[in-house]
């Protein structure tokens, strides 16, 4: 089975969450999004558009790149069997 977006994003920003111990509004803030729309798109039942997502990632990216650059080649990085999604896409 294929992950969609919606949940790759919320695996996403969840492992930003424990990489960085930021508040859900800090979060929020660092992806200029509100924070009810955070909560949804953190458990996965958001539907974020395309600029939302490059919203995130940018704010990821410039944060804490570490989470964009693990490999699935790399077996327990960060503590995550497989990098924080258990495998590349």
């Amino acid at each position: 089975m294929s992950k969609t977006v919606e949940s790759y994003i919320a695996k996403l920003i969840q492992a930003y969450q424990m990489a960085t111990k930021k508040t859900c509004t800090e979060m929020a803030l660092d992806f200029d999004v509100t924070l009810s729309n955070l909560y949804r798109y953190r458990m996965g039942t958001g539907n974020p558009r395309a600029r939302t997502i490059d919203k995130i990632i940018l704010a990821i990216q410039e944060n804490c790149p570490e989470l964009l650059d693990q490999k699935s080649d790399d077996p327990g990085k960060e503590g995550y069997p497989n990098g924080p999604f258990g495998q590349d896409f």
